[in-house]
C-alpha cells in the first residue's frame, strides 16, 4: 500500500481576531502605519479636521416578501387576505400599530405546468395554466430593535421567510450634523494651538467643507471560513508519482490520502478524484474604521448605527515669529503716520474757521 502524507499546516493569529481573517488574510496588517504628514506649499498650509459620529437609528423598517398560489383569483386572494390578518393581528399584540403595517401589493401572474399528452405513435408536452401566483411585500414599522426577532418568528408562523431587508430611520439629521460642524472646529482649533506654540502664526485665507453618511446596510460584508485541505494540484502530483515512490509526501493542509496498492490502475484513480465541498457563507456588519478620524462621538457602540461624516479644510497663511513682528511694526509705524496726518488736517480746519469768524 502506497501512503500519500499531507503536511499540516498551521495558523496562528492574534487572539480575538475572528474568521474574517481566514479569507482575508491582509486584513491583519502588521506594517508600519503611514502617517500623513502636512507639508506647506510655500507660506500657505491646510489644516484639515474629519470628524464621525454613531447615530442610533430613531426606528426601523423591515420589509418581508411573501407569494401565494391559488386555483383562481378568489382563492389566492382569500389565502393571502388570511396571512396578512394573521400577521397584523401578532403585530399589533407586540405594540405595533396597524398605521404602521403597510402592505405593497408586487404581481400577480399566472402559473403553468407541462401536461403529457400520448397517442398512439407519438407524445407531446403540453404547456396548460395551473392557477396563479400573487407576491406582496410587508413594511413594518418599529421603534425598538429587539423587536425584530419576534416580528421575524410571527412571520415564519405565516409562511412568511423571505426578510428582504431592514432600513434603518433617523429623524433630525441637521441636529447631528451641527454638532459634527462644532467639533471639527474644535479640532482645528486644537491643531492651530500647535503652530502658536512654536510661534507660527497663521491667517484664514478660504476654508471647505463636507458631509456624509453611511447606512449598516451599505456596510454588511460577506466571508466565507473554512481551512481546506490539499489542492488539487497536490494530489494530481501524488497521482502521477505514485508508481515512482511508494512513500511520497505533498504539502497540503490537514488531508491524509492513502492508496491502496492491490485495486486495479481504475479503481486507484477512484482515489484521486477531488470534490469540493459547499461553504457555508455569511454576513456581518462592518462599520467605517475609526483610523482616519480626528474625533469620533459615541465611539463605543454595540449596535449597527447610522454613521455621519464631516470634513473641515481651512487654509491659511503661515509666517514665523520674525516675520510677524517686523510687520507688527510697520502696521504700528503706518498708524503713526496716518494719525498725524489726521492732527495736521484738524488743525489746519480748525485754524481755518478761527480765520473765517
Amino acid at each position: 500500500m502506497a501512503v500519500v502524507l499531507i503536511g499540516i499546516s498551521i495558523i496562528t493569529n492574534a487572539q480575538s481576531a475572528g474568521n474574517y481573517l481566514y479569507n482575508n488574510p491582509h486584513a491583519l496588517n502588521t506594517d508600519r502605519a503611514h502617517v500623513p504628514v502636512n507639508l506647506p506649499n510655500n507660506n500657505s498650509i491646510t489644516l484639515k479636521a474629519e470628524v464621525m459620529m454613531n447615530v442610533k437609528a430613531t426606528s426601523y423598517t423591515a420589509i418581508f416578501s411573501m407569494s401565494q398560489n391559488g386555483r383562481d383569483a378568489y382563492e389566492v386572494d382569500s389565502l393571502m387576505s388570511g396571512r396578512i390578518a394573521q400577521v397584523r393581528y401578532a403585530l399589533g399584540l407586540m405594540g405595533i400599530a396597524e398605521s404602521d403595517v403597510h402592505v405593497d401589493a408586487v404581481s400577480m401572474v399566472p402559473t403553468y405546468a407541462f401536461k403529457l399528452e400520448e397517442k398512439k405513435f407519438t407524445k407531446r408536452y403540453t404547456e396548460e395554466p395551473t392557477g396563479l401566483e400573487m407576491k406582496k411585500n410587508i413594511h413594518v414599522l418599529f421603534k425598538h430593535h429587539e423587536l425584530l426577532d419576534r416580528i421575524i418568528s410571527e412571520m415564519a408562523f405565516a409562511d412568511i421567510y423571505d426578510l428582504v431587508k431592514v432600513e434603518y430611520n433617523i429623524d433630525g439629521m441637521q441636529t447631528y450634523y451641527e454638532e459634527l460642524r462644532k467639533a471639527a472646529l474644535d479640532v482645528i482649533h486644537s491643531k492651530e494651538r500647535t503652530y502658536d506654540a512654536l510661534k507660527f502664526h497663521l491667517t484664514v485665507q478660504n476654508m471647505s467643507d463636507g458631509f456624509n453618511c453611511s447606512y449598516p446596510l451599505e456596510r454588511y460584508k460577506s466571508y466565507t471560513a473554512f481551512n481546506t485541505g490539499s489542492s488539487p494540484y497536490a494530489v494530481s502530483y501524488a497521482r502521477t508519482m505514485r508508481e515512482v515512490n511508494n512513500n511520497i509526501i505533498v504539502n497540503g493542509k490537514n488531508n491524509n490520502v492513502r492508496v491502496d496498492g492491490s485495486l486495479t490502475a481504475d479503481a486507484m484513480n477512484q482515489q484521486f478524484i477531488v470534490q469540493t465541498a459547499e461553504k457555508n457563507k455569511t454576513i456581518f456588519y462592518d462599520r467605517m474604521p475609526y483610523n482616519q478620524f480626528d474625533k469620533v462621538i459615541n465611539a463605543d457602540t454595540e449596535e449597527p448605527s447610522i454613521q455621519f461624516y464631516y470634513t473641515l479644510q481651512v487654509q491659511y497663511t503661515m509666517i514665523n515669529d520674525e516675520t510677524f513682528q517686523k510687520i507688527e511694526e510697520q502696521k504700528q509705524l503706518q498708524k503713526k503716520n496716518e494719525t498725524r496726518t489726521i492732527s495736521r488736517k484738524e488743525w489746519r480746519m480748525q485754524r481755518k474757521a478761527l480765520k473765517s469768524k
